[in-house]
């Protein structure tokens, strides 16, 4: 057996070490074996090409959504409206909250944004020193998603919490990242109550009232007391089930993916100071070098199930097998020139950062939105931060990727 063989038959995502620097195994993988099996977490499939991404994104029949996380992430039978449905409830769903999340709608967020990203360097900027990770990276996401739910700012302590249960110890704490689920699930129906006592203009009070039609049922669950949580039929209110996991989805990806990007780009940027300079020296860089740093540093893996027995370069898949995507791997295919460097002005630049087809990422604006405007400030006030002589990163593991740790000086 090959060394490529023994990483792919044991390849897994929640391997501490690996993803330290996993990107060279990710180049071998896609190309000495593009599609492969893993035996961890039950076995899954891993992809790892561009195109077999591309056409897995935009093949419904075969590849469900259902599956968001390998392994499951605590949240047993419960299911994500957004990304654990498929045509054609999916795009019932969305449309309930598409209007927080719109282009158009940044133009709103911006000042706040802006605003945010001031008071979190005003808090250390004096300090000469920060961890750029848990003082900005971190908080900046956590506050904005909490401003649009409508979730108390001094509740982020739980939202840390919760995600690093679920991200993190999904694989050595199963029982953690369950009783996570069961904390949120508590903490934001008592939250929805409040909203449907004392509605507000949050994405918490649009929910309380939200409804599903186009003949759109309540999920099959024949689980005990089920029925108490549907609220009702045809055009019919969200069952509190899915006001909850609409809730827990967008706390999670507004919160966790896209602080996880923003401490990547500014760890790169410390690490080549000559292209730090060029973004100083010319601002109009920035949101093409976020997109690009995006493409080669992309948080998030997600997850599919194949719905009906199909074959992939040569791979028979059954009907419930999962299957990772490695959107690292696959912005850094041969589909894009000198994959491996990162330039400023690459244009064309589809890369799969935000997914593609009905999935393709609900808050992309507001991710980039957060990622510029904090690159632009932290250049503006730090222009010459360094690291930490030293510093050891830490690196996330699992289907979110990013640092944990980002210690400078300025």
């Amino acid at each position: 057996m090959s060394d490529v063989e023994k990483v792919t038959e044991h390849f897994d995502h929640h391997d501490v070490a690996f993803m330290q620097d996993p990107l060279g195994g990710y180049a071998e993988m896609r190309e000495r074996c593009p599609v492969a099996h893993s035996d961890q977490h039950g076995g899954f499939w891993i992809i790892t090409t561009y195109d077999d991404l591309h056409e897995v994104y935009f093949d419904t029949d075969h590849f469900s959504s259902f599956v968001p996380t390998i392994p499951n992430s605590g949240h047993g039978e419960r299911k994500f409206p957004l990304t654990m449905s498929d045509p054609p409830e999916h795009s019932l769903y969305r449309q309930i909250v598409q209007p927080y999340f719109t282009q158009q709608k940044m133009a709103e967020y911006e000042p706040e944004v802006r605003k945010r990203v001031t008071v979190l360097i005003d808090a250390f900027i004096e300090r000469g020193e920060a961890d750029l990770f848990w003082d900005f990276a971190r908080k900046l996401p956590a506050s904005v998603i909490a401003d649009i739910i409508g979730t108390p700012y001094e509740d982020g302590v739980k939202f840390e919490d919760w995600a690093h249960r679920i991200t993190q110890a999904t694989a050595t704490e199963p029982e953690s990242a369950a009783l996570a689920y069961e904390e949120m699930n508590d903490y934001f129906l008592a939250l929805l109550g409040q909203r449907e006592a004392e509605p507000r203009d949050d994405l918490l009070t649009l929910l309380a009232g939200a409804t599903v039609g186009d003949g759109v049922q309540p999920w099959p669950d024949g689980r005990e007391g089920a029925a108490e949580s549907t609220r009702q039929v045809d055009d019919r209110l969200l069952t509190d089930e899915e006001r909850v996991m609409f809730c827990i989805l967008i706390m999670m990806a507004g919160f966790d993916t896209t602080s996880s990007f923003i401490g990547t780009m500014l760890w790169w940027l410390a690490e080549h100071p000559d292209q730090r300079a060029r973004l100083v020296a010319d601002r109009t860089l920035i949101p093409s070098a976020v997109d690009e740093l995006l493409r080669c540093f992309p948080p998030g893996s997600p997850a599919r199930v194949i719905k009906k027995d199909t074959e992939l370069r040569g791979q028979q898949m059954r009907e419930g097998d999962p299957v990772l995507l490695l959107t690292a791997s696959a912005n850094r295919d041969t589909i894009f020139e000198d994959a491996d460097e990162v330039i400023f002005e690459r244009k064309p630049n589809k890369h799969l950062g935000f997914g593609m087809g009905i999935h393709r990422c609900l808050g992309m604006h507001l991710a980039r939105l957060e990622s510029e405007v904090a690159l632009q400030e932290i250049l503006r006030r730090l222009p010459d931060y360094q690291l930490v002589p030293g510093t050891q990163i830490e690196w996330s593991h699992g289907q979110i990727w990013g640092p944990r740790n980002l210690q400078v000086t300025f």
